[in-house]
């Protein structure tokens, strides 16, 4: 039998900012130590590149573009693929996005399709889901509230392993109730698709609303295989 394509994947749990440059140079410090972990693709929790909790209309996008170059050249330089979300200006709108950025390759991009309230401040729904591939492997990539759809991971081809970008910002009397449903989501889009499913999810706090973090990876079989710590900025690892 043909063994499969294999492939070491990195899931971060990371704090956010609504400064561009200090979560750029976090992101940077993550994607130099999965290199040395001899991660293939990593994968950043939704708008970690610009932070999620903020005003995004007051975004520079010549400034937001800069750094995405700057990630490009760490892609190619590095020779690892990057799953980062980011606040993105495009075309007169802006987008809740997932950027794939793979090396020496052109950048695609997803648009949150379910949005939240807060979201509807400032994003566009997004219109189609993006799939893509590394070292032959099929990926998904959707955001966040995308979790509550379950015909939305049918869309893609056999996906190998699902990601999920979330920031799941709530105050703290909601928190216990959502915290809750974060971690069942994961497990019932895997046994559904018949894929792995990972999840990056932010972690701090930000104008009184509270991020804990349930980053976590499960097999097909719904087995949670690695799971950040709560509160805490993590780094998880699989071997596809």
């Amino acid at each position: 039998m043909e063994d499969l394509p294999r492939l070491r994947i990195g899931i971060v749990q990371m704090s956010l900012t609504p400064n561009l440059c200090v979560n750029s140079r976090n992101i940077m410090r993550y994607i130099e130590l999965a290199r040395s972990k001899r991660i293939g693709l990593l994968c950043f929790p939704e708008c970690a590149l610009t932070g999620y909790i903020r005003d995004h209309r007051q975004l520079r996008p010549n400034d937001v573009y800069e750094e995405i170059s700057e990630l490009q050249k760490a892609s190619d330089s590095l020779e690892i693929s990057l799953l980062i979300g980011s606040s993105l200006p495009w075309r007169g709108r802006i987008y809740n996005s997932a950027l794939i950025i793979r090396p020496h390759s052109r950048i695609k991009k997803y648009f949150k399709y379910n949005l939240t309230d807060y979201d509807r401040k400032y994003f566009s729904q997004g219109m189609a889901v993006q799939g893509f591939s590394v070292n032959g492997i099929r990926c998904g990539v959707l955001i966040c509230r995308d979790q509550d759809d379950p015909l939305l991971p049918t869309r893609f081809r056999k996906p190998r392993v699902l990601f999920y970008l979330s920031s799941h910002y709530y105050k703290v009397d909601e928190l216990k109730h959502k915290e809750r449903k974060n971690k069942a989501f994961p497990i019932v889009r895997a046994v559904e698709n018949k894929a792995y499913v990972a999840i990056a999810d932010a972690v701090g706090t930000q104008d009184g609303l509270v991020s804990v973090g349930t980053s976590m990876i499960v097999n097909p079989s719904g087995t949670v295989l690695a799971e950040a710590p709560r509160n805490k900025e993590a780094l998880l690892e699989l071997d596809l």
